[in-house]
């Protein structure tokens, strides 16, 4: 049982500073590095975009962006709508509004990703909590009597179900958690795919 628990305490303690690996935020969890923010630049190899462009107020832009922006969109589905949208577009209207369409996209990613963030940073302090709470049995179990009897084995009783129950719901929750650290990069990674796609359509000269 002794040995038990310590293998317990060594995967509560591990797992937090495993998944943490960017170093550049100490309440970042994941693995992949952190990228607060995707800039125009690095996707967009023409000019920018204005930072502010008024994309929503491009009835058909702001249709497209709505429509291929969920996370729940695949890739595939988003670039064939791209395609679509660009197809009947004159040269003048594509340098209009494939640059505009990105400027939505762009935002609307930013968006989604910042949201993600901020939710997977509280995740790990809830995560943080929670191992917190699993040592702290895991620790006094270990002082605890094996045999025991009346108050002290109900105590014993109450101890080893406590810190199975917590650290079954770590473990449950760090797959989630893992998870979660994948849906910033998918979000970065469809955003350069549709990139691609809308210079692939713009006029040359």
């Amino acid at each position: 049982m002794r040995r038990a628990g310590l293998a317990l305490l060594a995967l509560l303690a591990a797992a937090p500073t495993a998944l943490a690996a960017s170093g550049e935020d100490p309440g970042w969890p994941c693995q992949q590095r952190l990228v607060p923010r995707l800039e125009a630049g690095t996707l967009w190899p023409g000019p920018a975009p204005p930072e502010n462009a008024a994309w929503r107020d491009t009835p058909e832009v702001a249709a497209l962006v709505a429509r291929i922006t969920p996370r729940n969109v695949p890739e595939a589905e988003g670039l064939d709508a791209i395609k679509a949208f660009a197809a009947p577009l004159s040269p003048a209207e594509r340098r209009r509004l494939l640059p505009l369409t990105f400027a939505g996209l762009l935002e609307e990613t930013n968006r989604q990703r910042s949201d993600l963030i901020t939710r997977i940073k509280a995740f790990a302090r809830r995560q943080h909590a929670l191992a917190e709470v699993a040592n702290r049995a895991a620790k006094e179990l270990e002082t605890a009597p094996a045999e025991a009897s009346g108050e002290a084995a109900a105590r014993r009783t109450e101890l080893e179900q406590r810190r199975f129950f917590t650290a079954k719901a770590f473990q449950d929750a760090e797959r989630t958690m893992r998870y979660a650290c994948e849906m910033p990069v998918q979000l970065e990674a469809r955003l350069g795919a549709y990139a691609r796609v809308l210079q692939a359509a713009m006029p040359n000269g």
